[in-house]
């Protein structure tokens, strides 16, 4: 399907007017829409790049190693009266 240079740019014509009316937020995608109407003119197949933001790196600064600390003088088995041991949380 053939389309006149006349048709693309009157539609150019609209998208810049379009632009200049536009809040800055919807400007970008009106030049890309102009942009991609010159390489349809001109013949080029020049994909269009994506709109994300790049990500910014975080820098997390390296944690020290801890070592376990070991407490002398603990006994190890507590007796109790019903038989538990008590090494159990859920000892009571």
């Amino acid at each position: 399907m053939n389309v006149s240079y006349e048709k693309v740019l009157k539609k150019m014509e609209q998208e810049m007017n379009a632009a200049k009316h536009a809040n800055p937020n919807e400007i970008e995608r009106h030049i890309y829409a102009i942009k991609s109407m010159c390489d349809l003119l001109i013949g080029l197949e020049t994909p269009m790049p994506a709109l994300t933001a790049s990500p910014i790196p975080s820098v997390v600064p390296p944690q020290p190693v801890q070592q376990p600390i070991q407490v002398v003088g603990q006994p190890g088995r507590i007796a109790t009266e019903d038989g538990s041991n008590g090494d159990s949380i859920f000892d009571f």
